[in-house]
């Protein structure tokens, strides 16, 4: 697909540039009031057809965030919802995007719903999020959300295992993966 870019006119935030680049696999946020945030592939990691930036191995992803000192640790949710955590060791602060549909993720911050976040499917084109005003979300969170999003995709299908079990399964791990 190569290097796309976008500009994404947040209500909040103002005019952002989101430059998606699946070859060498990365996705970078900037503009508006966000801080420049980055989602890269490691060098020399094999790439996979999906996500966008080429893998989900949280060993093989390097997140960087302006002004966060210490780089956030990317930790790899359950297998069939697509869930990423992101921990800050400075404050303690734990992030999660969290499949809402099989479209649309949630971006959490601990168990506080900060805004819902979709993408096209391989695309890059992110639909304008709609923050949650009592969350009082700080530009930083915004740019995370948008790299994650961007870079790993949202949204989540239902288990292919057949059935109810695997609906009910997804739905515990949903829970699990919101509320831990």
């Amino acid at each position: 697909m190569g290097r796309i870019t976008v500009t994404v006119e947040d209500p909040v935030f103002g005019d952002l540039t989101i430059v998606l680049d699946t070859g060498e696999g990365s996705v970078e946020v900037s503009g508006g009031r966000l801080p420049r945030t980055t989602l890269r592939r490691v060098p020399g990691t094999v790439p996979t057809s999906w996500p966008p930036i080429g893998t989900t191995d949280p060993d093989s992803l390097a997140l960087t965030l302006d002004g966060e000192g210490e780089p956030p640790a990317l930790s790899r949710g359950y297998v069939n919802r697509r869930t990423y955590t992101v921990r800050f060791p400075e404050g303690g602060r734990t992030y999660r995007l969290v499949p809402d549909d099989e479209t649309r993720s949630c971006l959490m911050r601990d168990k506080v719903l900060l805004g819902r976040l979709r993408v096209s499917p391989g695309g890059g084109h992110v639909t304008p999020v709609t923050w949650r005003s009592a969350s009082k979300v700080l530009p930083a969170e915004a740019a995370l959300g948008y790299v994650l999003a961007v870079g790993l995709g949202t949204g989540g299908k239902q288990s292919e295992s057949g059935g109810g079990a695997g609906t009910a399964a997804d739905a515990v791990l949903d829970i699990l993966a919101v509320w831990s």
